[in-house]
């Protein structure tokens, strides 16, 4: 049995992105409610919140979903300032994810793919799309995401990262 572009992108996007739901759950238990001490938490001075990472991270599977899965583009502004709010775009990006027809990624792996970055224009396969940009991007984010709770002394370990707990 071959591993379609699907199947090694959306479906474990929509499992992680369930994870970084329960992380953020977490997150806000261990400061009783108290947003501000996690909200715009970063690692380092230099490196960009908590909530860009989720924003990016929702980015990632939304692009993934429109230039692989046509579907049709949803604007998220980049707003959240809250963890309701970005639990909120989290479930969102959930949805449109969930919306992707498994079909409309056969065949695709030759497919060009254009991607307009602040940094100029790069172009993939739909194959190098996906296995090189879109995934190493989404966990990338995500791992900031759980990096970010830890320093913060949240108490998530590896198994909430995998989704096991």
């Amino acid at each position: 049995m071959s591993l379609s572009l699907y199947q090694v992108s959306v479906v474990p996007f929509i499992a992680e992105l369930k994870i970084v739901s329960k992380l953020l759950t977490k997150g806000l238990e261990h400061v009783k409610g108290d947003e501000s001490a996690l909200i715009d938490a970063r690692i380092i001075e230099d490196m960009q919140p908590l909530t860009y990472q989720i924003q990016r991270i929702s980015d990632t599977a939304k692009g993934l979903a429109v230039r692989m899965g046509k579907v049709e583009p949803v604007a998220m502004a980049d707003e959240e300032k809250t963890f309701a709010e970005l639990q909120e775009r989290v479930a969102k990006t959930i949805a449109v994810l969930e919306s992707v027809d498994p079909k409309s990624f056969e065949g695709i792996e030759d497919k060009e793919v254009i991607l307009v970055t602040r940094s100029g224009e790069q172009t993939f396969t739909g194959l190098s799309y996906v296995n090189t940009f879109a995934i190493p991007n989404f966990y990338f984010h995500m791992c900031m995401v759980y990096a970010i709770l830890r320093k913060e002394g949240v108490p998530v370990g590896k198994m909430d990262y995998l989704g096991k707990n």
